[in-house]
């Protein structure tokens, strides 16, 4: 099958908006009267997911089952009532499907990963697809990932649950003051659950001294990424420079140099000098990609 391309040439600078880029935030307008400006506050941190878990092999049965055509209600109530993801539990079935409702929108931003869940190559890099739309919905998880590596960075070897917690409740001076209202074993098991999430997207291994791994992004989630950071970045040079990428492990330069050999192997055309981008990937969005590239 031909594979569709799409070139983007635009300087880091650039302030044109990409077709299907979703539109910015309107920038906060004066008070009246007052001459103050409103300010964005920070989506606050829920405990939930991570204490719920990843849910990576549930999530996969109920999106291979999903119908695209009905509401998001519809289809959890079907696999309430034929327990499709054989939960041993009606209690463990209603709490899987309460965490889907709350962590996915398949007819939103979580589409491409539904389409995905049906095909070969979906389902044999799950994990990966799974943990950047996951990142994205729950921002603690988002932003603990970003701490594991930056302790991987410095030079850590293994990380601890003591250490998760340390990092959990400095967040509350850092524009996260909803953990100082939590009680101490909810931040534990939150601490616990980040680490064992680390486990459950291969970052990590182990049950108590939890030990970083080798971990290495395969080719086709990347692009799948890089189709998704290129959506929600003015610019092809913000979004090689888009610090979740730092979830997988993949500073920029390390991407740029995944991107060169990808060029080398004519997957993609890839050029860059300074601050001017070429990049011709093998579809125009991540949807593209997962219904005309992926078998």
């Amino acid at each position: 099958m031909a594979m569709a391309t799409k070139a983007k040439r635009e300087p880091a600078t650039a302030s044109v908006v990409k077709p299907g880029t979703p539109k910015p935030a309107p920038k906060a307008k004066a008070a009246k009267g007052k001459g103050k400006q409103k300010t964005t506050t920070t989506p606050p941190y829920s405990s939930y997911g991570l204490i719920k878990g990843a849910l990576i092999s549930e999530t996969l049965q109920v999106f291979q089952e999903w119908d695209l055509e009905a509401s998001k209600r519809a289809n959890l109530d079907r696999v309430r009532a034929s327990n499709s993801i054989g939960a041993p539990t009606q209690a463990w079935l209603k709490q899987v499907c309460t965490t889907f409702s709350r962590r996915f929108e398949p007819s939103g931003p979580d589409h491409a990963l539904a389409l995905a869940a049906r095909t070969t190559t979906g389902r044999h890099h799950w994990r990966p697809l799974l943990l950047w739309h996951m990142a994205n919905s729950e921002g603690l998880l988002g932003d603990g990932l970003a701490w594991t590596w930056g302790m991987y960075s410095a030079g850590s070897d293994l990380l601890q649950t003591n250490q998760a917690l340390s990092w959990l409740e400095g967040t509350a001076k850092q524009g996260h003051p909803e953990v100082a209202e939590w009680g101490q074993a909810t931040c534990k098991r939150v601490a616990s659950g980040l680490l064992k999430a680390g486990v459950d997207f291969g970052l990590l291994q182990g049950k108590v001294k939890r030990r970083f791994t080798a971990y290495y992004l395969a080719d086709e989630p990347l692009i799948y990424v890089l189709l998704q950071a290129l959506a929600s970045n003015r610019t092809t040079a913000a979004a090689l420079a888009d610090p979740r990428w730092l979830w997988f492990r993949l500073p920029e330069a390390e991407l740029e140099h995944r991107l060169l050999l990808l060029h080398q192997a004519q997957v993609i055309s890839y050029y860059r000098a300074g601050s001017v981008v070429d990049l011709k990937l093998p579809a125009s969005s991540a949807e593209a990609l997962v219904q005309e590239v992926w078998s």
